[in-house]
């Protein structure tokens, strides 16, 4: 057999569950990316002597002509196999050889790895049980992002050793594994090189969190209010920036990831509302609602680069503050750039509101999340440091700092009208 597969930790994995299922001796992989998945099956189609031999294409799709030639080869008797589960080749179910499948039966999302081992277990050719089932399921909730959602934490280590290993020693360890192990584990020596793994992201992801410049992209038509993005230039560690720096700024409705050496630009969000697999088909990409990418094309650059290198990073919130904290009884104070300052409160009726420059905002929220999310996205804002809240309060009282700090809640009882307007 043929397979055509993706190149990364689903459309590998791909390879490995038909090795399982049909002997290695009797598997030639090609692993493919969007540039040349193309190029790679036509050459197959014209070469005569691969003229019998079984085709099955994984985890990616190929254009409208290729489907032609291979609906001719399957006419012709030929086996033929297209398994996806992105949305964007639904139309590859029209071809009996074509299973895009997005959910499972039990409304859980699916992989391409996923929907290979049901389509061999059918075939009587795997079993669902032991080690490889308890693989397929990493591989399918690392690349549905539901390790996010479930805290599965293996899932992710399971795509960071994929990438660690040199190119083949992930295939084969996990092969020799797969064979013979009734459950699936990590070895020692790759929980070692997992864990200075993870040191060295958590010190990369820290420094590119204070590199993120955040704007309004105004051009994509959401039918109502722009979506704001995060913009950060990155060359590794896509997915688990993403993740934080969505975890870290609930207020953005993506991210977008640029690789410049690559000529490439990643899209991730947390969020139902934005499908970022729509949003990278404006610029010839694709993939899932929550993950997603294309090369960077010229539009691109210009809707990204450019704003990213003009607009100033938003500073971090201040992380560890014991007097300005969130949902403080008297008001918790934001600042921006332009030293304008925002105080989010509550009132007596459990309405959260703003007051942005001393004017009150007329807007209300249920919740402080919400208020939050509302003034950096309109503010660029960030918490306010102690040191800097204490000077505010001391200057706008005319009282000393050290009198603020050893007697802060009886002055703020006192004067709590004069920060917090509820009219």
């Amino acid at each position: 057999m043929k397979l055509f597969s993706h190149n990364d930790l689903d459309g590998k994995s791909c390879g490995i569950v038909a090795m399982l299922a049909l002997g290695e001796e009797n598997v030639e992989t090609f692993y493919c990316s969007h540039d040349n998945i193309n190029r790679r099956v036509s050459d197959f189609l014209l070469d005569p002597e691969q003229e019998n031999k079984p085709v099955y294409i994984t985890d990616i799709a190929v254009n409208d002509e290729l489907a032609g030639k291979l609906q001719t080869r399957y006419e012709s008797g030929r086996e033929v196999q297209l398994i996806d589960h992105h949305v964007t080749a639904d139309q590859f179910n029209k071809f009996e050889w074509g299973l895009v499948q997005t959910k499972q039966e039990d409304g859980k999302l699916t992989s391409a790895t996923s929907l290979l081992y049901e389509h061999f277990i059918k075939k009587g050719l795997l079993k669902d049980q032991g080690a490889l089932k308890e693989f397929v399921e990493l591989v399918r909730q690392y690349d549905t992002w539901e390790w996010f959602e479930n805290e599965n934490e293996n899932a992710k280590r399971l795509n960071d050793l994929f990438f660690l290993l040199p190119p083949g020693e992930f295939e084969k360890n996990m092969l020799e594994r797969l064979k013979t192990e009734e459950h699936f584990h990590f070895s020692e020596t790759e929980e070692t090189i997992l864990q200075l793994e993870e040191d060295s992201r958590k010190a990369y992801i820290k420094k590119k969190q204070r590199q993120m410049a955040e704007t309004w992209d105004t051009v994509y038509k959401t039918g109502g209010e722009p979506y704001r993005i995060g913009i950060v230039h990155a060359e590794s560690h896509h997915s688990e920036l993403g993740n934080e720096l969505n975890r870290e700024n609930p207020h953005l409705d993506l991210i977008v990831i640029l690789n410049i050496g690559g000529k490439r630009a990643g899209f991730r969000t947390i969020y139902d509302h934005v499908d970022v697999s729509k949003y990278a088909a404006q610029f010839g990409g694709g993939g899932h609602p929550k993950a997603s990418g294309c090369t960077l094309t010229p539009e691109g650059f210009q809707r990204f680069v450019l704003p990213a290198f003009e607009i100033p990073p938003r500073r971090r919130d201040a992380h560890d503050n014991e007097w300005n904290v969130r949902e403080n009884v008297y008001g918790t104070l934001f600042i921006n750039y332009n030293r304008e300052i925002t105080n989010l409160f509550q009132t007596n009726n459990k309405q959260w509101k703003l007051i942005h420059n001393s004017l009150p905002v007329p807007k209300s929220f249920e919740e402080f999340q919400s208020a939050e999310n509302y003034l950096k996205r309109q503010y660029n804002s960030w918490l306010m440091p102690d040191e800097k809240y204490i000077d505010y309060i001391s200057s706008s009282l005319g009282i000393s700092q050290e009198k603020v700090i050893s007697d802060y809640k009886e002055i703020m009882e006192k004067h709590r009208s004069f920060f917090i307007k509820e009219s």
